[in-house]
C-alpha cells in the first residue's frame, strides 16, 4: 500500500441518520423489517429491542463484517439513511416517508502492480494483460479500480480537452510561443509521459484489448510451474464465473470518484499525480463518492432480502478482488518461476 487518498464523506461503519421527529414507530418498523428478512436474528436481548435503531445498525455490521472478513487493500464501508437525513453525505436526497437507501462507500490506496503484470506477460503470454481486463471489466460491479485505462481517459478528459493528447490544450493556452509551450509541457501531463509510464496493452481499452480465453486460463491454473501463478489465475477464473449485474449503481449527478484502488504500474507513478489532481477538483463541484446503493421500503423485507442475495455474490467478489490485488502489489515477482509444469 503506497498512498492513502481522501476523500470526503469516506464511512467505516454503518451510521444510521435519521431525523429526530421521524418516531419510534418507523424505528421499529425498520427492525422489524430487517428481522423479517433475516438481517437480525437469534434472540435479542430487552436492552436491544429497547433500541431499535441501534439494533438495526449493529445487526446490519455483523451481516457485513461477517462477509467481508480478512480484507487487505480494499475497505468498503455501508450507511443505511432514512427519509429527511441530514445533507452530511453528497448523497443525500428526498425520500418518501418509510423509504430506506444503503449507500455503500471504500477508501482509496494506491497498488503498484506493474512488476507483477509484466512477470505474468513473461509466464504467458497475453496473462498480464487477462487479468488487468478482469479488473477493468468486473471492479465497477465490486470496488471500482482506477486503471492504467482510466489514467489515459482521464486524463484526455481532463487536462486535453477531450483529445488524444495536450496539441490542443497546449494551442489554448500558450499559442505559438515555443518556450512557453515547451515550459507548460515540461509542467503538465502529456502521452508522452503516460505512454512511458505503461505498456502501450496496459492502457488499451479493455474490449480491444488481447486477451486470453478462459479453456487457456483454466490450463495455466492447472499447469504454471509457479504456484503462486496457479492460486492467482484460479481467482481470477473465481472472479470471471461470479453472475453480476449493473444493478445498485450510484445515482447521482457530477464526477465519479469513488474507486477503491489506483492501479500504479510502479509507486507514486503518474496515475496517482492524475487521480489525485481530478478527485482533488471533482470534489469542488458536483461528484460520486459512493459506489453503490439499494432502496428499499421498510415495509417490503422482500426488497431487502432481494439485496442481501445480491450482495452475497458481490462481497464474495470483493474478497476476490482484495486477494487479488494484493497479490499483485506484494511480494517479489522477478522470482516467480516462468512456464508451465
Amino acid at each position: 500500500m503506497d498512498t492513502i487518498f481522501q476523500l470526503p464523506a469516506l464511512c467505516t461503519a454503518i451510521p444510521v441518520e435519521f431525523r429526530p421527529d421521524a418516531g419510534e414507530e418507523r424505528a421499529v418498523a425498520l427492525a422489524r423489517c430487517l428481522l423479517d428478512a433475516g438481517v437480525i436474528h437469534g434472540a435479542v436481548s430487552a436492552r436491544r429491542a429497547g433500541d431499535p435503531l441501534g439494533t438495526s445498525r449493529l445487526y446490519l455490521e455483523r451481516w457485513v463484517a461477517e462477509r467481508l472478513q480478512g480484507l487487505r487493500c480494499l475497505f468498503p464501508a455501508f450507511r443505511l439513511v432514512m427519509e429527511g437525513a441530514s445533507e452530511m453525505c453528497n448523497h443525500t436526497r428526498p425520500r418518501e416517508p418509510g423509504q430506506a437507501t444503503i449507500v455503500w462507500y471504500t477508501e482509496c490506496s494506491a497498488f503498484a502492480v506493474g512488476e507483477a503484470l509484466e512477470r505474468l506477460e513473461q509466464v504467458h503470454p497475453r496473462l498480464g494483460a487477462t487479468v488487468l481486463t478482469v479488473i477493468d471489466r468486473l471492479g465497477p460491479r465490486l470496488i471500482p479500480t482506477f486503471t492504467p485505462t482510466d489514467v489515459i481517459g482521464t486524463a484526455q478528459e481532463y487536462y486535453w480537452y477531450g483529445e488524444q493528447d495536450e496539441s490542443a490544450a497546449l494551442d489554448e493556452q500558450c499559442g505559438e510561443d515555443p518556450a512557453e509551450r515547451e515550459a507548460m509541457r515540461e509542467e503538465m501531463v502529456t502521452r508522452e509521459k503516460i505512454d512511458a509510464a505503461f505498456p502501450a496493452w496496459a492502457t488499451q481499452w479493455p474490449g480491444q484489448r488481447k486477451r486470453l480465453s478462459r479453456a487457456a486460463l483454466q490450463r495455466i491454473a492447472k499447469g504454471a510451474r509457479s504456484c503462486r501463478v496457479r492460486q492467482l489465475v484460479s481467482d481470477v477464473l473465481a472472479l470471471e464465473k461470479l453472475n453480476l449485474n449493473d444493478e445498485f449503481r450510484p445515482n447521482g449527478d457530477g464526477w465519479f470518484v469513488g474507486y477503491g484502488a489506483v492501479l500504479t504500474w510502479k509507486p507514486d507513478d503518474i496515475a496517482v499525480r492524475v487521480f489525485d489532481d481530478f478527485a482533488n477538483d471533482a470534489v469542488q463541484g458536483d461528484f460520486v463518492d459512493w459506489m453503490g446503493e439499494a432502496e428499499f421500503s421498510i415495509g417490503e423485507p422482500e426488497t431487502l432480502r432481494h439485496w442481501m442475495a445480491d450482495m452475497e455474490v458481490r462481497l464474495a467478489g470483493m474478497r476476490l478482488l482484495d486477494g487479488l490485488i494484493h497479490e499483485l502489489s506484494s511480494g517479489d515477482w522477478h522470482r516467480v518461476p516462468k512456464g508451465m509444469r
